[in-house]
């Protein structure tokens, strides 16, 4: 039974893919693929680290960017911990979970281009996923002793 669920849904996966795959444009837009392809892999076989300034900023950017997403990410997840006890929030977490940063940031890279805000929402969407799941589970696993000696009618903002 669920081996033959499980090979309708790869089917129909499949079928979905044939089907984007006649609208897709996967036209090379380069003149010369190959060449473009070799000085790639030139430049990641000899980095050019003649200029130290770039490197640096390049460096720091970098770390401003991961340091910008997971902050982002963290403030999310807290906020959809207090909510995760939904369906709807539990499985969109779970989604956004179970797709890698680099996909996002292939994603956001259609929407905005190369710009920061691609790196930093690839980088804060699915982190906000593992955070809401981690912050649910320490808000679950803590004593409820001084939940229930609230007043009746208290918030869950303010209960929290």
């Amino acid at each position: 039974m669920r081996r033959s669920a499980t090979l309708r849904t790869s089917v129909g996966f499949v079928a979905v893919a044939l089907l984007c795959l006649a609208i897709a444009d996967i036209q090379i837009t380069t003149v010369a693929p190959w060449r473009e392809l070799g000085r790639l892999l030139t430049g990641m076989v000899t980095p050019d680290f003649s200029n130290p300034a770039a490197i640096g900023t390049a460096l720091m950017r970098t770390v401003a960017f991961a340091f910008v997403g997971v902050a982002l990410g963290a403030s999310a997840g807290f906020l959809l911990a207090l909510i995760f006890h939904l369906r709807v929030v539990r499985t969109f977490c779970a989604f956004v979970r179970a797709i890698h940063e680099l996909f996002w940031a292939l994603i956001f890279l259609q929407f905005f281009g190369l710009h920061p805000l691609t790196g930093v929402l690839a980088i804060a969407l699915p982190y906000a996923g593992v955070f809401a799941k981690v912050y649910s589970e320490i808000l679950d696993e803590a004593d409820p002793l001084p939940m229930q000696v609230l007043p009746a009618g208290t918030g869950l903002i303010s209960g929290f």
